[in-house]
């Protein structure tokens, strides 16, 4: 069960302490029967976007196993496929391509565009993207399958 982070939403997703939107995550995150496992690539506006004190604290999910970051370019060629694709609205190609990479169908973001691409049919499917908001769409933590490549 796996997790996509949006890099513009993982700096607040990981402040301490954490918010009562995001703790549900955590939880599931460090759970010791199936726990969650969280999906990211440092490539593209990464080292921008995520300020140090959350790259520490995904380099402790590493560490602790609840965590995997995928090389870019492991997943370059289905980044330029949707770069192509006339049906994506957002920019933000590469998470299209990591969940299509690596099966992972829950994701944290605070990009409408992305939402929206995320949840298409037509651009992520078997399973279908969902969006997880908050605490109300922690039922969603129950359901999400990964491939972890």
């Amino acid at each position: 069960m796996c997790i996509i982070v949006d890099a513009n939403r993982m700096g607040w997703f990981l402040k301490e302490p954490y918010g009562d939107e995001v703790e549900p995550i955590h939880k599931w995150l460090t759970k010791r029967n199936k726990p969650g496992h969280l999906i990211y690539s440092a490539g593209g506006l990464f080292s921008e976007e995520v300020p140090y004190s959350a790259k520490v604290k995904l380099k402790a999910y590493l560490d602790a196993g609840r965590a995997s970051v995928i090389p870019a370019n492991s997943f370059e060629n289905l980044e330029k496929e949707f770069r192509n694709n006339p049906k994506v609205k957002s920019d933000d190609h590469h998470i299209l391509a990591l969940a299509q990479h690596t099966g992972a169908r829950i994701l944290l973001t605070g990009d409408k565009d992305l939402r929206e691409d995320f949840k298409n049919h037509e651009l992520i499917n078997e399973p279908r993207g969902k969006i997880y908001s908050d605490q109300r769409q922690a039922h969603l933590l129950k359901s999400s399958a990964c491939r972890r490549t």
